[in-house]
């Protein structure tokens, strides 16, 4: 039942979607356009979550980005997927911290030594987040993504 090409876009989208609800964010589909959405207060919903898939006899290349401390501006000079006039955002932009893992304090330092700052959110955290929640989506084990179990992200 996997030989359909919508549901394996919808489900990399509920794979990016469960990714932001662990940082507490609500993502969302637009009906008609591939991605993922965020709504941000007094200003237009923004695309956080890009899709490209390629499908040659079942056998797929693809491509997904979900902007974690990506530096916006580089949108300034494209029209972001083909659609012109749309907002990009962050994860970083909208504010989102790393996730303590169950039991463990939060981060107290920036990595710079300021004690007191929240830890930076870094790409690999988020890696290994999105590898757990494929591997659910899909009903796969996804090995060697980091130290995150599947008992240590939100339900």
């Amino acid at each position: 039942d996997r030989c359909d090409l919508h549901r394996y876009v919808r489900d990399l989208e509920r794979v990016m979607l469960a990714v932001l609800a662990d940082y507490g964010i609500a993502g969302h589909i637009v009906p008609g356009r591939t991605g993922v959405w965020v709504e941000r207060a007094g200003r237009p919903a923004a695309k956080i979550g890009a899709i490209g898939v390629r499908v040659a006899r079942w056998i797929t290349s693809h491509g997904i980005a979900l902007n974690v401390t990506t530096d916006l501006r580089y949108f300034d000079l494209i029209v972001p997927c083909g659609l012109a006039g749309s907002a990009v955002t962050s994860l970083a932009e909208l504010g989102a911290r790393p996730v303590a893992a169950p039991g463990a304090a939060p981060a107290a330092s920036d990595g710079g030594g300021a004690a007191g700052h929240a830890a930076a959110l870094t790409v690999q955290e988020v890696a290994a987040r999105f590898a757990v929640h494929f591997g659910t989506v899909f009903g796969r084990q996804m090995d060697g993504w980091g130290s995150i179990s599947p008992h240590e992200v939100r339900g």
